[in-house]
C-alpha cells in the first residue's frame, strides 16, 4: 500500500471515529433496544426479547400513521416552495449588481438565526395580537383576529410558513454553488445566437443545475422528515396533536412516557422511512447523469 493511501486513511480516522461513536454507536443501540419490552418505569425488573413486536404496533398505531401523515405533508409542501424560493434567491444573488454583498447576507440572515429563536419569533407574529393579525385587520382584510394556532389547518399554514422562511436562505446558498460553476461560456454563445434570458435560463440554467437541485431536495426532504425543534418552539405539536410530527411523536414516546423499545422502533421505521426516499432520490439522480 502507497504511503499517500496511509496517510489519507490516518486522516480520516479522527472523522471515522466519531461517526462510529455519535452516530454508528446509538444508531445500532437504538435497533437493539427496539427488539426488546424495555421501559423506564420496570427497567429494575429486567426486559424480555419480544421480536418484532414493536414494530408491529407501530404500523397499527393510527396517531403514528397520523404523524407520520402529516410529516410527509409538511416535507412536500415545505420542500416545494422552499426549493422555487431558494432557485430564486440564488439566481439574484449570483446576478452582478451593486450592493451584491449586502443582499446577500440578508439573504441569509434567517439561516444563522437559531431553530427555537425562529420558532418564538414566529409564534409572536402569528399570535392574536402579532404582525399578521394586526395587518390583516388594519387593512380590513378581516374584522378580527385570526386563530392560527387554535385551529388545525391555521397552525399548519404557520408553522410551514415559518420553515419556508428558516430554511430557504441556506438552499439558496448551496443552488448559487452550482449557478457558479456553470461556464460563463455557454451564456456568451446563446447570446450571440440570440437567446434571451428566458431561453437561456430553460436550455442553459435548469439543464445544468439538475444535479445540484436533487442533491439539494434530496438534502432538504431528510431535514424536513425529522423536524423537531421549529414545531415543538411554535406549536408543541398543538393543537390537539394535529402538528405533531413522526420525530416528536418518537422523543415523547421514548423520553415522556419511558416507552424505551416502542419509541425506538418509531425511530427505526423513520430511519428505514427516510432511506427508501433517499434511495429512490440517488436512482433517479444516477439514472440522469447516465
Amino acid at each position: 500500500m502507497k504511503k499517500q493511501t496511509i496517510n489519507g486513511y490516518l486522516l480520516l480516522m479522527p472523522a471515522m471515529l466519531l461517526i462510529c461513536i455519535l452516530i454508528l454507536g446509538p444508531a445500532i443501540k437504538t435497533i437493539y433496544q427496539s427488539f426488546f419490552d424495555m421501559r423506564t418505569q420496570t427497567m429494575a425488573l429486567g426486559y424480555n426479547f419480544v421480536n418484532f413486536e414493536n414494530y408491529k404496533k407501530v404500523f397499527q398505531d393510527e396517531y403514528f400513521l397520523k404523524t407520520l401523515k402529516w410529516t410527509l405533508q409538511f416535507t412536500c409542501i415545505s420542500a416545494f416552495f422552499q426549493m422555487i424560493i431558494a432557485t430564486g434567491l440564488a439566481l439574484l444573488m449570483n446576478k452582478e449588481m451593486r450592493g451584491q454583498g449586502f443582499i446577500r447576507l440578508v439573504i441569509l440572515l434567517p439561516w444563522s438565526i437559531p431553530v427555537i429563536v425562529s420558532g418564538i419569533v414566529w409564534t409572536k407574529i402569528f399570535s392574536y395580537n402579532g404582525v399578521i393579525n394586526t395587518f390583516l385587520i388594519q387593512t380590513g382584510i378581516t374584522s378580527q383576529a385570526i386563530n392560527f394556532f387554535g385551529v388545525s389547518l391555521n397552525a399548519k399554514f404557520a408553522v410551514i410558513v415559518a420553515e419556508v422562511w428558516k430554511s430557504t436562505p441556506y438552499l439558496s446558498l448551496l443552488i448559487l454553488a452550482g449557478l457558479l460553476i456553470i461556464p460563463k461560456e455557454y451564456y456568451e454563445a446563446a447570446k450571440i445566437d440570440g437567446a434571451g434570458s428566458i431561453k437561456s435560463f430553460i436550455h442553459i440554467t435548469l439543464p445544468c443545475l439538475i444535479p445540484t437541485l436533487s442533491v439539494v431536495l434530496l438534502f432538504r426532504i431528510i431535514g424536513l422528515m425529522r423536524s423537531y425543534g421549529l414545531m415543538v418552539a411554535m406549536t408543541g405539536g398543538g393543537p390537539g396533536g394535529e402538528t405533531q410530527t413522526a420525530a416528536m411523536y418518537a422523543v415523547d414516546t421514548f423520553f415522556r412516557y419511558g416507552k424505551i423499545s416502542y419509541g425506538s422502533a418509531v425511530s427505526v421505521v423513520m430511519l428505514l422511512v427516510s432511506a427508501l426516499i433517499s434511495l429512490l432520490f440517488v436512482n433517479s439522480l444516477q439514472s440522469k447523469v447516465a
